[in-house]
């Protein structure tokens, strides 16, 4: 099974495994011969929408039957839909420790749980409530709860966690173009600057000017980080050619002459002195002053392609 098929198929599956529960839980109430027990006045009470009372007799039943998974469903299904996330999480744990028979279930009460929390706006109790249905699987995370999650955890910098989110997200029919971005930034911020390029540049293609300026800073940055580790690495052209790209973008200021150097010293080894001297004269044009500690190294260069000496 693919991680595209998991992703589409297992938040349906726990979907449907929640609306089973549903539909149970109103046959139960519709049934009138049920017998009298906690567990059918829970059912009715719940199916009535009296949830305090349908809890109260779901406890009861707890006490009587001990804690089998009807029992345990029932009430995670009735704290999930008040969105008390403690409680839900109190009453499926035990089921999640002893197999995975019911996980479709408890994966779909929790997403409950976390949708409430979120729209009373509390994202810690939202993530909480996602934190064991992250553990079976981020494809058991339903896809309108992938964002939110993800920028829960990019509030706390946890970019690891962040990111493997941002990336069902992208997987998604029509991302927000605000998650290509914030894609680009996680594999930024986990030193991933060369696959954030692509999602940089993938938002910048249709990015109003507003919107342009921050995100042009950050590409250029990983332009420049990138162009390092190729020439490091021995690829002098395909660092020459993310320079070309950060130069035309003109940032970051604070790394245009290093990037005028750099690039003038490839051009320089592939014996474009034209080219190499236009760079090193940038440099100096960036520090006017010429205070900058590239000056020197630029003065001689220039010397040496225009009288062959240093």
């Amino acid at each position: 099974m693919t991680l595209a098929r998991i992703s589409i198929t297992q938040p349906l599956m726990a979907v449907l495994a929640r609306f089973a529960l549903v539909a149970l839980l109103a046959t139960s109430s519709a049934c009138s011969s049920d017998p009298d027990t906690a567990l059918s006045r829970g059912d009715r009470l719940l199916a009535a929408g009296e949830t305090d009372a349908a809890i109260a007799e779901y406890k009861l039943a707890l006490r009587q039957e001990g804690h089998t998974p009807e029992v345990l469903l029932r009430l995670g299904h009735a704290y999930a839909s008040e969105g008390d996330v403690d409680a839900t999480m109190q009453y499926l744990r035990p089921l999640l420790a002893v197999g995975d028979e019911h996980e479709f279930q408890i994966a779909a009460e929790l997403s409950e749980a976390a949708r409430v929390a979120r729209d009373r706006g509390s994202p810690d109790n939202m993530a909480r409530a996602l934190e064991p249905v992250l553990a079976m699987g981020i494809g058991r995370v339903p896809s309108d709860l992938l964002l939110p999650l993800a920028r829960y955890y990019m509030e706390l910098s946890d970019w690891n966690r962040a990111l493997p989110l941002y990336l069902a997200v992208l997987e998604g029919e029509e991302p927000p173009k605000a998650a290509v971005l914030e894609t680009a930034r996680a594999f930024q911020e986990v030193g991933g600057c060369r696959e954030a390029i692509g999602y940089f540049e993938r938002y910048l293609e249709d990015a109003d000017r507003r919107n342009r300026a921050e995100a042009n800073w950050e590409y250029g940055s990983c332009l420049f980080e990138v162009s390092e580790a190729d020439r490091a690495q021995g690829r002098p052209a395909d660092a020459a050619e993310r320079l070309d790209r950060m130069i035309e973008l003109g940032v970051p200021r604070n790394l245009l002459d290093r990037a005028h150097y750099n690039r003038g010293e490839i051009r320089m080894a592939f014996g474009d002195l034209e080219g190499a001297e236009a760079d090193f004269v940038a440099v100096l044009e960036l520090n006017p002053v010429r205070s900058g500690p590239l000056v020197r190294l630029a003065e001689e260069r220039i010397r040496e392609i225009r009288f062959g000496v240093r």
